[in-house]
């Protein structure tokens, strides 16, 4: 299977898991470790640009774990880091999901972007 698309589809069955960027009870879990290791080499293929295009994706999360993974795969120069960051923070403030909304607040303040 084509890299993107496997990158896409781990992205919904971590979403279906109840898995999301920023929790820190998954940096063990197989499907984690496969979707950075996924991550990585799109990064490498694609540069920091290509990659950024699953920004403009946000079904099942995937804008979110784009913008995590540039952050700490891709060495973002400062216009993509920011891009980056506008969409962790489009979660951060999203009323209907306390949990996840939560949950990239924490990111946020512990990486100190806050």
């Amino acid at each position: 299977m084509n890299t993107g698309i496997s990158f896409l589809f781990l992205c919904r069955k971590m979403y279906f898991d109840g898995y999301t960027p920023s929790n820190e009870r998954i940096y063990t879990n197989a499907n984690y470790i496969s979707l950075c290791s996924l991550a990585r080499e799109l990064i490498s293929r694609r540069g920091n640009e290509g990659f950024a295009l699953y920004f403009k994706e946000n079904q099942y999360l995937i804008d979110l774990w784009a913008a995590h993974f540039i952050l700490e795969f891709g060495h973002p120069n400062a216009c993509m880091k920011a891009q980056a960051l506008e969409v962790i923070n489009r979660y951060a403030h999203m009323p209907y999901k306390v949990k996840l909304a939560q949950e990239e607040k924490d990111w946020l303040r512990e990486h100190g972007y806050v």
